[in-house]
């Protein structure tokens, strides 16, 4: 017994001297590890907008077509990623008509294809021109390897993607060791900014006097007959009610501009090239933000974009509960819809077919339930007396038949006078019996 003491006051001392050691030496921290973008932020391009507006004070919210304008104020502003959005003239005309109220719309002017017309451009006497393209958007791996893409200049797309998938895996590799990781902390971060020449980059200027810088994908440009007169200036000197009143320069680019303003009555139009610019990988970088806050008025921010909709395999993992207890209701309301019957249960019908002696059997069995045994006893004896001549015989010719018949059939007297002129009989064995008498005289004759 003093011996298992003292082994459990061991064991309590041991652990609380690990507990001891274990608080004394322990130390919290924590590390923030990218996973990437989220399934939101890959449905939707411009969450970081939605998020950015919010957290400067600015209502947004997102709609699917151009029938929000019936619903729009006119201290709102509306962003079209796309003009083909504004699909015919009933269209161009409504959002027309509200901007002369006091809106404002910012539209993203897309490149034309051949027969095509743009109802808004046509309107504001602008068009879409080409432009040389920028060697920072040429590449459509960027979007993925990010400003790491510098590292792999001149190779494939095959080698890049190698590439990447090897620093991947050696990154996850090194995350684990923990002087990898401490060394990995003291490196500088990466720039926010791409690296650009700065004839690429457009000055704007607010309200202020304060520079912001913009960088746009030159790869298309905006072009209006007032550039033919007044091209180095950013607004038009004696301006008409159809030209615009502002537009950026890229100095790098002389074939038009990136961006451009119209005063129509009241409102504003923002006419874009790049529909990328808001978008989430590339809010961040340079001013892009401190723009969109800009251009965002008093009211609501509406976006009116293209979200990109989820594959058949994430919405069928997504649905998988709602999918099969849907299918569930729907089998257990089948089978009460086919188990349900009224009255009792019919009895199954017979397949095998029955035998020539089991018909005859039972259809005598109905006509004598039936009460049709005399009626066919009455025919039969009828037939027969009428071949015999004796149906109206006396007693002398009935008994003069009764002898000849018994010679021959070998039944007796009383049994052939009883089967022809005797009464009907009553039960079945002597109907039978009367029926198979009959049925021997009938041989006979």
């Amino acid at each position: 017994m003093r011996t298992k003491r003292l082994l459990i006051g061991a064991g309590l001392l041991l652990a609380a001297g690990v507990t001891a050691y274990w608080l004394t030496f322990f130390e919290r921290y924590s590390k923030e590890v990218d996973r990437g973008w989220g399934a939101e932020a890959r449905r939707n391009p411009y969450l970081a907008a939605e998020q950015y507006l919010a957290a400067s004070g600015h209502r947004s919210r997102r709609a699917d077509n151009l029938s929000v304008l019936d619903s729009l104020d006119v201290d709102d502003t509306l962003f079209l990623a796309s003009s083909s959005q504004i699909y015919n003239s009933e269209r161009a005309r409504d959002l027309l008509e509200w901007i002369d109220r006091g809106g404002h719309a910012i539209v993203v002017a897309r490149e034309l294809d051949d027969g095509e017309h743009d109802w808004l451009l046509d309107e504001l006497g602008a068009s879409v021109v080409e432009g040389d393209g920028d060697a920072y958007f040429a590449n459509p791996l960027r979007e993925l390897l990010g400003e790491d893409i510098e590292d792999y200049d001149g190779k494939s797309a095959s080698e890049l993607l190698r590439e990447h998938n090897r620093k991947l895996r050696e990154g996850e590799d090194t995350e684990t060791d923990a002087g990898d990781s401490a060394k990995a902390e003291e490196e500088p971060e990466a720039p926010r900014d791409p690296e650009v020449e700065p004839s690429h980059l457009v000055t704007l200027a607010d309200a202020n006097d304060a520079d912001y810088r913009v960088y746009f994908n030159p790869a298309t440009l905006l072009w209006h007959p007032v550039f033919d007169d007044d091209t180095d200036n950013n607004a038009a000197s004696t301006p008409q009610p159809s030209d615009p009143v502002f537009w950026a320069v890229i100095e790098s680019q002389d074939a038009g501009v990136p961006f451009m303003q119209f005063e129509r009555g009241e409102g504003l139009i923002t006419l874009m090239t790049d529909a990328g610019l808001w978008q989430s990988e590339r809010i961040g970088q340079f001013d892009h933000a401190y723009l969109l806050s800009q251009l965002s008025s008093d009211g609501d921010f509406i976006l009116l974009t293209r979200p990109r909709f989820d594959s058949l395999a994430v919405l069928a993992r997504r649905y998988a509960l709602e999918f099969f207890i849907a299918g569930g209701l729907a089998l257990l309301a089948w089978l009460l819809f086919r188990t349900q019957r009224f009255g009792p249960r019919a009895a199954e019908p017979e397949t095998a077919r029955r035998s020539l002696l089991e018909h005859v059997s039972a259809c005598g069995h109905y006509y004598w339930r039936a009460d049709r045994g005399a009626g066919l006893l009455s025919g039969y004896r009828g037939r027969l007396l009428r071949r015999l001549r004796g149906d109206n015989a006396g007693q002398g010719m009935r008994r003069k038949l009764c002898v000849q018949l018994s010679e021959k059939t070998g039944l007796s007297e009383s049994q052939i006078a009883s089967c022809l002129w005797g009464e009907l009989p009553q039960s079945e064995e002597t109907f039978t019996e009367c029926m198979r008498n009959l049925q021997q005289i009938e041989a006979v004759l």
